[in-house]
């Protein structure tokens, strides 16, 4: 199974510096711009099914990129839940320790107050991509999803655990880039990474 991936373009609150999690901000008008620019970049992929975080900003970013086709919502493609820290300005968060560890620290049961652990997230996740490889192993599917999670399934494809998580979260991905990975017996395979090269690089910024 073909998994092409992509994360929700850029937000009021990615510009802001905003933890979003379950909480949700629109997207900018830069936002909109790089997902009319990911839609030209793959529309002659063959795609299957396209499916999406129910949250809006990554909702909306699949509906611009394929607004010919039905997007399915899927509460398991959602963001990490990062709890009580939702909304709040990540550059005050730096030397808090709760929030340094989920990102320094990371271990299979450690989530920030209130919010998601790392397994909670990595369960339902695969058991999404186990239920689409057993309706069908070779089809392709589009996702839309986040950074948190993006980084997630970064690490579980490179078959990491949990606790060295830490060596690949340094840069989250950008909106809107393009990645591929293959999903075969319950083996992932990374074709490529946050292909990017299609998107306007004035528009590109720090998500973290």
């Amino acid at each position: 199974m073909k998994i092409y991936i992509t994360r929700h373009s850029k937000t009021l609150w990615n510009e802001q510096f905003k933890l979003q999690g379950w909480k949700d901000s629109p997207l900018t008008l830069d936002g909109k711009r790089d997902a009319l620019c990911l839609k030209d970049a793959i529309k002659d992929k063959n795609i299957d099914s396209v499916y999406s975080s129910p949250l809006n900003r990554a909702y909306e970013t699949a509906q611009i990129i394929f607004p010919k086709s039905e997007i399915i919502k899927d509460k398991r493609l959602m963001e990490m839940n990062f709890g009580i820290y939702e909304g709040r300005n990540i550059k005050e968060l730096k030397n808090n320790h709760e929030y340094h560890d989920l990102w320094n620290n990371p271990s299979p049961n450690y989530g920030l107050p209130g919010g998601e652990t790392y397994q909670q997230v990595i369960d339902r996740f695969q058991n999404f991509i186990d239920e689409k490889y057993k309706e069908n192993p070779n089809q392709t599917i589009f996702i839309t999803i986040h950074g948190m999670l993006f980084t997630i399934v970064h690490g579980i494809a490179l078959n990491l655990p949990v606790n060295r998580f830490n060596e690949i979260n340094g840069e989250i991905i950008r909106g809107c880039s393009l990645s591929l990975i293959e999903y075969k017996n319950s083996q992932y395979q990374i074709q490529y990474l946050g292909k990017d090269d299609y998107l306007d690089p004035q528009t590109k910024i720090s998500y973290k």
